[in-house]
């Protein structure tokens, strides 16, 4: 069925929003008009059951499962069994808590529903959840026990009673009479006692065989086999195994991604799947919906450049089939909204900078990689562009001067810049954003690389400075007793404490070779008696003292870092007035004079 709104001539149908509107403005209302387009319509019931399940399981979601009642009454057995995969899992394991409540949900159906729905899930589904809520005795072999441990429910056939407890939680329910349940779920115990009755009303047949099944297997072999199924579904919707979903963070060769590598309309990641009364395109979920209306990045212009209808079905496929691809590689669950969120943000980050790579500004090139260059080729470049200053900051890490001695040296901006870029899934320090901010956040664009590995730079001219100006890694290996009574831990030890403490050493004693070491007491404040006091009161370096600290710095400059070692330089010359921190060996205690008797 068609938006309220007037749509496009190509405009699909289904409640289904096109690439081509999201140059419409989306209110905070969206959700709760989007199902009301479904329930409004002249044929609410068939736009209901014409969605395909993920598109059924977003609605629900994004409404609420309590306001969804209505919706979900009308969803064909086949969507509710997808619906089902998307919300009771987290990776390999049913979560209880979801499994409690669309159980009650599931129980607010007419019986008819009811039976239609158990006959279309999954066996192994249907009684692992029953198996996890209840104790099935099959009186023709054994007699129920006196005492229930939850309700005792006799079916109507009187072959079985169940035991239903409900389903285990983590935090104990109370009963009717304010006790405790012992952790399981009071609610969700009546649900399933309605499902079972309501089953026998429907189908007494299907009812006895489930729970013959459910009574002779295991729990663990119902889930793998439960699971198994699930996965299949899942994989046809692009959310593939793990392991296979990782290859959209396979790092490729920048270079050998070209504009005009795919002919336009192939290279789908999955085939489209036709739905009766539907436009045969996966939907894409709001969220990114919304995060392409404002069409102010690479990737959001390039979409709204589009105009063939058939382009515009197949960058939405292709959105979706990559988003389930990368959720199944982070294993974020589709019900996770804070992980979603996040994922989205940083999947059409990057996208932005693969675009951004292969344009060169021009808008037209833009149009042109989304029409020539799969989705999943386009991420792998934006990953891979990252993935270079990654792997430059981890060099450093592991192979730099002092890596041998454990101690990165890293002043706190560097070590949490090269913090961000170095995790699974890098970020850009918000230190490093213009001007700074206090998140971190995906890298977005090629200036967003060039001041990560500008910062990577810096901090790589930090390390060869310092060895300049003889700090060597043999002064700070483990053993040494350079830091022996100084009251410097591992922790407040950092390259511009040793820095500066060279540099009032070299000041000092301009004439003197002298190897590193702590400065004392009487040094520190002879250094501190040649600083200048300008009328505010500020400490003032003066300038025969800033031209010998220059000139040792100038001295210890590595020239294949000239620049960043020079920009580290000059923020250690700012260190010297008023003087920060600096090595000082305590003084040694004075022995007590003998008493003279």
């Amino acid at each position: 069925m068609a938006p309220p709104s007037d749509p496009p001539a190509e405009a699909p149908r289904g409640n289904v929003i096109a690439l081509s509107r999201y140059r419409a403005q989306l209110g905070r209302g969206r959700k709760q008009r989007r199902a009301d387009v479904l329930l409004e319509g002249p044929d609410p019931e068939r736009a209901v059951r014409n969605l395909p399940g993920d598109e059924l399981y977003y609605v629900i979601h994004e409404l609420g499962l309590r306001d969804a009642n209505d919706i979900l009454l009308m969803a064909r057995p086949e969507q509710v069994q997808v619906v089902l995969d998307f919300a009771l899992w987290e990776r390999d394991q049913i979560v209880p808590e979801r499994a409690g409540e669309w159980l009650e949900a599931l129980a607010e159906a007419p019986y008819e529903t009811i039976g239609e729905w158990v006959a279309g899930l999954d066996v192994e589904l249907f009684a692992l959840l029953v198996r996890q809520t209840s104790r099935i005795y099959d009186l023709s072999v054994e007699e129920a026990p006196e005492e229930a441990a939850g309700t005792f429910y006799p079916t109507p056939d009187n072959l079985f009673v169940l035991d239903v407890t409900g389903v285990p939680t983590e935090t104990a329910s109370q009963n009717e009479e304010g006790g405790e349940e012992g952790g399981e779920s009071v609610s969700s115990a009546r649900a399933m006692i309605r499902i079972i009755d309501n089953l026998y009303r429907a189908d007494q047949t299907l009812a006895r065989k489930l729970l013959v099944g459910a009574r002779s297997e295991l729990d663990s072999e119902l889930e793998e086999l439960a699971y198994r199924w699930r996965q299949g579904r899942m994989e046809d919707l692009g959310f593939s195994d793990y392991y296979e979903a990782l290859e959209v963070y396979r790092e490729l060769e920048p270079s050998s991604v070209r504009l005009g590598e795919t002919a336009p309309g192939k290279g789908r990641v999955r085939p489209m799947v036709e739905r009766e009364g539907g436009d045969g395109a996966a939907r894409a979920p709001a969220a990114l919906v919304e995060r392409l209306s404002g069409g102010a990045s690479p990737f959001a212009r390039a979409a709204q450049a589009l105009a063939s209808a058939d382009e515009i079905a197949e960058l939405h496929f292709a959105l979706v089939a990559l988003t389930n691809r990368v959720l199944a590689a982070d294993r974020v669950t589709p019900g996770d909204d804070v992980g979603v969120a996040a994922i989205l943000e940083r999947l059409m980050a990057t996208l932005d900078l693969a675009v951004e790579f292969l344009a060169r500004g021009d808008a037209a090139r833009e149009v042109q990689a989304l029409r020539t260059v799969s989705l999943v080729r386009l991420f792998r470049l934006g990953v891979s562009l990252v993935g270079k200053v990654k792997r430059l900051a981890l060099t450093l890490r592991r192979r730099g001067p002092f890596a041998v001695t454990g101690r990165e040296l890293f002043e706190p901006d560097e070590a949490l810049a090269l913090d961000a870029v170095t995790r699974a899934r890098p970020v850009l320090a918000g230190l490093l954003d213009e001007p700074p901010s206090g998140a971190d956040r995906p890298f977005r664009s090629l200036a967003d690389v060039a001041r990560a590995t500008a910062a990577v730079e810096r901090a790589a001219a930090t390390q060869a400075l310092l060895v300049g100006l003889g700090v060597t890694p043999e002064l700070l290996a483990p053993g040494s007793t350079m830091l022996d009574d100084t009251g410097v831990d591992d922790a407040s030890l950092d390259a511009g404490l040793l820095a500066r403490t060279a540099l009032v050493r070299g000041i000092l004693s301009p004439k003197r070779a002298a190897a590193f070491a702590p400065l004392d007491a009487e040094q520190v404040r002879d250094f501190e008696a040649l600083l200048e006091t300008t009328p505010t009161g500020a400490a003032k370096l003066p300038e025969v003292l800033a031209q010998k600290a220059r000139a040792i710095l100038e001295a210890a400059l590595p020239a294949r870092l000239a620049g960043a070692a020079a920009e580290v330089a000059a923020r250690w010359m700012e260190g010297l007035a008023p003087l920060e921190p600096v090595l000082v060996r305590r003084p040694a205690p004075r022995k007590p004079r003998a008493r003279k008797r």
